[in-house]
């Protein structure tokens, strides 16, 4: 399930690609057909890309733990990239 749950925007991402080619392509293949699913592939991996929780680099952690506190109460709020 934990496979399921980190790639979802993939799983999502493919079968859309898979409905919206069974609808273009129920006729017999165009070109313009294979065009507008190769646009449509690129958009979702684009998008995968910009969207995709990346780790942070050693760097901006030791940045961050040096900077915490510093004399002062500090609130610190955690988020999972999953």
């Amino acid at each position: 399930m934990e496979f399921i749950n980190h790639y979802s925007m993939l799983w999502s991402g493919g079968l859309i690609l898979a409905v919206v080619a069974f609808f273009l392509l129920r006729k017999g293949y165009q070109p313009k057909s294979g065009f507008m699913l190769v646009v449509l592939a690129a958009i979702l991996l684009v998008g995968w890309l910009v969207l995709r929780p990346e780790r942070a680099s050693t760097t901006e952690f030791a940045q961050f733990e040096a900077e915490l506190g510093q004399g002062q109460i500090v609130l610190l709020e955690l988020q999972s990239p999953f």
